[in-house]
């Protein structure tokens, strides 16, 4: 079998999160007179959180010395309105992928400490290798996300796919040599043609892996 392991992104992916996540920078720009958007936002998608204030910054033109006080209101507020919220068919493709043996893992540009807390509590037993923002030099579009995934779930990365819902994320995986499938969550599929397949939803996503990837 070519494929023997899956690497999920978290939000927008596992987690329907990216709403909070845009309404919490949203709140943290706010007090300097700066609206995010949610197309500049969703295109970000995948970089760590410090990555995402370097930018938003520079876009909107606020100083540098800011950046700091903005990351720590946009965690504070996100934290405050989370709630977990998951896409329908997500848990039937795990199990469908546990059931043959895959290994599966999550590479996210989020923040190990807020990702370590949801897979425990949402995703036990189902996750045998994570990758965060915390873990690596350089985040999504960079490779070294993916590369390392597929290090930690004892793969090559020809045995590996991705599921992505970003372009940063679809580039890092792509860029590090594996096949992307992704999931038009929050972005237009005209926005995610690098990834090699691009799908609805997870129930599409499954018919895909049953019928072309793992058929019995």
């Amino acid at each position: 079998m070519k494929y023997q392991g899956v690497l999920f992104d978290l939000d927008g992916v596992l987690l329907k999160s990216m709403e909070q996540h845009l309404e919490a920078w949203q709140h943290a720009f706010s007090r300097y007179k700066a609206t995010v958007k949610e197309k500049d936002f969703y295109h970000l998608e995948g970089r760590g959180v410090k990555s995402v204030v370097e930018m938003l910054t520079d876009k909107y033109g606020i100083d540098k010395g800011q950046r700091q006080i903005i990351m720590d209101e946009k965690i504070k507020y996100y934290n405050s309105i989370f709630k977990a919220e998951f896409y329908d068919g997500l848990y039937s493709l795990l199990d469908t992928l546990l059931r043959r043996g895959i290994k599966l893992g999550v590479v996210t540009g989020g923040q190990r400490i807020r990702v370590t807390a949801i897979i425990n509590e949402f995703f036990d037993g189902y996750f045998s290798a994570i990758v965060t923002s915390d873990d690596v030099e350089n985040t999504k579009p960079f490779p070294e996300p993916y590369l390392k995934g597929a290090k930690l779930l004892g793969l090559k990365t020809n045995q590996c796919m991705v599921i992505e819902n970003a372009p940063m994320g679809i580039k890092a995986a792509k860029n590090a040599g594996i096949t992307v499938i992704a999931i038009t969550t929050t972005l237009e599929k005209e926005n995610l043609i690098e990834a090699d397949y691009i799908y609805r939803n997870f129930g599409e996503v499954e018919e895909h892996f049953l019928k072309y990837v793992f058929p019995l």
